[in-house]
């Protein structure tokens, strides 16, 4: 019987029609055509929280536990029904921040509690049977927790490139495309947090380094991140990375967006502690290309490597693990770097991304966990596509290929010192970077010859920051009379702030004495204030610095025309804080009432002047504490003006330091307590809950639960005394406002039951033991070159310990979380819902102002 013409279309027909549509997640918003599905969970499976993914060379995936071991996955094919495949890898490593298969290897960046077994490690297959089977230590990285050793990938050229956060040490022998001069350059010393964070962390801050497959060269790259988590090469083979913010310091002038950063060899992005970051505008470091606002960055993945639409081919997908969101980036190249646009690509509730990969067929697949929290393995893919091409590679701009000519002078090519000075006075700021970097490589007699004759104001002052860094006092005293020649007035804006930035770094680092710092401030004062703030918010500091008794009276005059709210500063949507129990209240609670920053900048700089004042400019001054006090800023806030207020009561007659200490708004400093007798008290009876009883409960309170009662078992259980919540209460552990939408039920309960299992680095406590043996326990309050300060007692913050430095043998992190265990077993079954019903209407309620 023959077949009808028609056969083939009905086959199809009958195919579509028995065929299941496939289906996006539901619970995860994602743009238009593009299909998410879930498609394991580790947690379910008591295989940890998975942080970090690779695909080997037969197409398998691997993951890694945080805290534990390897995984293979394999996953079904696109629009398959089969079940993921699972197996634990044999090996005895894991805890990897970073995977990446290459050179028929798997290289693992090792996260580790003990320290020194952090770095890098390859595993692999010694016997050829298959099974990976062998471990090679190949370079040490001494770090942990979430500033520790963390990405790694594959570069164009062959080599391994790795990132190490702020917390991670280099090891004792390295190449370094940057001269390895490091220092915090400041004219004043910063102001370290005031709750202990990265105090004792120094220059170069976090870095990116390569080494070849053996790990035997280790040459580092760029430096000056905060904590930087992946990095990825786009079609033009340039690196990028996605660096974190400090959100303690929001509000301060020296805040720091998350932010895409575009990596040239040799770059310096001005990470330093406490309050010594650098401007963006600083000419001895790069700013990033696109500053996104407040968040947790974690993964990134090239476009070019997925088979998506082609407007997704030529950029990056970035992702934030507080927020739940996933931003594409698209690259626009400019001169001899990029800018940036973002949109957000993929967002949901309790969707805490970390890493993700591009599989063989094309789709990504990421994941979800980290501390412990609930994890999952999704793919993300548009039907459409079944393409997995690269893009071709954009044109190589004439500024990028001068600025890669100029990088390699730096990595051992031989230098070609004509075309390094000609860069010098480039119009493109990237191409003048790295001609100052290749500058540095050569001869500083033959640099000096170079400057003596030169008259061009970028060529002088390029070279003049390159003497300061790596001359000695002949060349430094050359540098210094060249930058007197020059006519201020007549300089750009940038010209004129890089021009101080020069002086401040001859004054850091070289050898200048009382006459040439008078000499420089007559030469600068008359041209004090400018129009730009930009240039005047320099200039302050550097008078001030170098004695100027004109400075005070002058910066007095104009604070009240000052434009201070920084209103360019990034600050996410509240459609996006609400995915963060974590960062959400805080961001909200400083946008109904943003801090001046400009102004705390000047209040600053005035702190450390000692001449031009009198009795009605110090009560003008100190009054501008009251003001700032007033804001809502990060958790740290309030803690660094009370150190500039207190650096300025140091220049200040002992006679005036109460009444201007009152002036300052001494009373909106209120330090809370719990007071346990006026809390109200449970019925019970309590029993002990497991995570079982625990997750049912939580999973009950939407029916059964009373919130008007749950928010007095808040009170009962303390929670108020560690926690915020809509604005209000404390910072000893994560805001709850958002706790709901946040977290799923069983880490709710996990963390209630096992409050020790996992302690994110924010908000751990230290152990200190005393030189007598004694031994202390608490959260680091305060830290001074001399002291430490400890809160010991969570439910009493202003039960403060103040311990000698000198007399601490030793000091580390605690594995004792600060939140007590079994808060909740006062409560009978019907209070514990209650609670939950009142903390799950606050997400609610916040939703709804929205």
């Amino acid at each position: 019987m023959s077949k009808s013409p028609l056969y083939p279309l009905l086959l199809l027909v009958l195919i579509y029609s028995c065929s299941t549509p496939a289906t996006s997640d539901p619970n995860i918003l994602v743009q238009e055509g593009f299909i998410v599905e879930k498609l394991y969970s580790p947690s379910e499976n008591s295989q940890g929280s998975w942080v970090s993914i690779t695909k080997d060379n037969q197409g398998r995936l691997i993951a890694s536990d945080q805290y534990g071991a390897l995984y293979y996955i394999q996953v079904p094919k696109l629009g398959s029904k089969e079940a993921v495949k699972v197996d634990s890898i044999p090996v005895n490593i894991g805890k990897a921040h970073g995977l990446l298969w290459a050179h028929n290897s798997l290289y693992v960046m090792k996260n580790s509690d003990n320290q020194e077994e952090s770095g890098l490690y390859r595993v692999t297959d010694s016997d050829g049977d298959g099974q990976l089977d062998h471990i090679d230590f190949l370079q040490q990285f001494v770090g942990r927790g979430e500033h520790g050793p963390h990405g790694i990938v594959l570069g164009p050229d062959g080599y391994l490139y790795m990132l190490g956060g702020n917390h991670t040490l280099l090891p004792k022998k390295f190449n370094s495309v940057q001269k390895p001069v490091w220092d915090e350059d400041q004219l004043f010393d910063a102001i370290k947090d005031p709750r202990g964070h990265a105090n004792e962390v120094v220059a170069p801050g976090g870095w990116l380094a390569r080494t070849d497959k053996d790990g035997k060269d280790l040459t580092v790259i760029a430096t000056g991140f905060r904590n930087a988590y992946d990095l990825a090469f786009n079609e033009d083979g340039e690196l990028f990375t996605f660096d974190s913010d400090m959100e303690w310091d929001m509000g301060s002038p020296w805040y720091r967006p998350i932010r895409v950063c575009h990596i040239p060899m040799g770059a310096e992005f001005g990470w330093r502690t406490g309050s010594g970051k650098w401007p963006d505008y600083y000419p001895d470091n790069l700013p990033g290309i696109l500053d996104i606002g407040q968040g947790s960055p974690t993964g990134v993945i090239s476009g070019k490597t997925l088979d998506f639409p082609d407007r997704f081919k030529n950029g990056l997908f970035v992702y934030d693990w507080s927020f739940g969101t996933m931003y594409y980036i698209t690259l626009i190249p400019e001169g001899a770097s990029y800018r940036a646009e973002k949109e957000e690509f993929l967002s949901g509730n309790s969707l805490p991304l970390t890493d993700g990969i591009a599989g063989a067929d094309g789709a990504m697949y990421f994941l979800t966990g980290g501390r412990r929290l609930e994890s999952g393995l999704y793919r993300v893919y548009h039907p459409k596509n079944n393409s997995t091409a690269s893009p071709a590679p954009q044109p190589v701009t004439e500024e990028q290929q001068l600025r890669r000519n100029l990088e390699s002078f730096a990595m051992g090519a031989p230098a070609d010192l004509a075309l390094i000075w000609s860069s010098l006075q480039h119009p493109d700021r990237a191409v003048r970077y790295a001609a100052r970097v290749a500058l540095e490589y050569i001869e500083t007699g033959q640099i000096e010859k170079e400057l003596s004759s030169e008259t061009a104001p970028d060529a002088l002052i390029q070279s003049a920051i390159a003497l300061a860094r790596i001359g000695e006092t002949t060349g430094q005293q050359l540098a210094m009379e060249k930058l007197n020649s020059m006519s201020f007035p007549s300089l750009s804006v940038n010209q004129k702030t890089d021009l101080i930035r020069a002086y401040d770094l001859l004054f850091i680092r070289g050898d200048f004495g009382r006459e040439q710092k008078q000499q420089l401030a007559t030469m600068l004062a008359p041209h004090y204030p400018t129009t730009s703030n930009q240039v005047n918010r320099e200039l302050i500091q550097l008078l001030v610095y170098l004695g100027d008794s004109t400075a005070v009276p002058k910066t007095m005059a104009m604070l009240d025309t000052l434009a201070i709210n920084n209103t360019s500063l990034p600050i996410i949507a509240k459609e996006v804080t609400e995915r963060s129990e974590q960062y959400g209240g805080t961001i909200e609670r400083m946008k109904s009432n943003t801090p001046p920053s400009e102004l705390i900048h000047y209040a600053k700089a005035l702190s450390y002047a000692t001449t031009g004042w009198n009795e009605t400019l110090r009560e003008q001054y100190f009054k501008i504490f009251a003001k700032l006090f007033a804001a809502n800023g990060g958790e740290s806030y309030t803690g660094f003006l009370l150190h500039i207020r207190d650096q300025a009561l140091s220049n200040v007659p002992g006679h005036l330091k109460e009444s201007l200490r009152t002036l300052s708004g001494e009373e909106l400093i209120k330090v809370g307590s719990t007071d346990l007798a006026s809390l109200p008290q449970p019925q019970g009876p309590g029993k002990n809950y497991d995570i079982e009883e625990i997750v049912s409960l939580y999973n009950s309170a939407d029916e059964h639960g009373n919130s008007t009662n749950g928010e007095k078992m808040y009170q009962a259980v303390l929670c108020s005394s560690c926690h915020g919540l809509q604005g209000s209460g404390s910072s000893v552990g994560p805001d709850l406002t958002q706790l709901s939408n946040r977290f799923s039920a069983k880490d709710i309960a996990e963390a209630l039951v096992t409050p020790n299992k996992t302690i994110s680095d924010q908000y751990e406590a230290i152990e200190v033991v005393m030189s007598d043996e004694k031994e202390y326990w608490g959260r680091l309050i305060n830290e001074t070159t001399d002291t430490l300060t400890l809160n010991t007692n969570p439910l009493q913050p202003q039960q403060l310990l103040k311990l000698n430095k000198k007399e601490i043998q030793s000091r580390h992190p605690s594995k004792r979380s600060m939140m007590m265990p079994a808060l909740l077993n006062r409560l009978n079954e019907q209070e514990v819902m209650d609670l939950f019903a009142f903390l799950k209407s606050q997400a609610q309620k916040t939703n709804l102002q929205n």
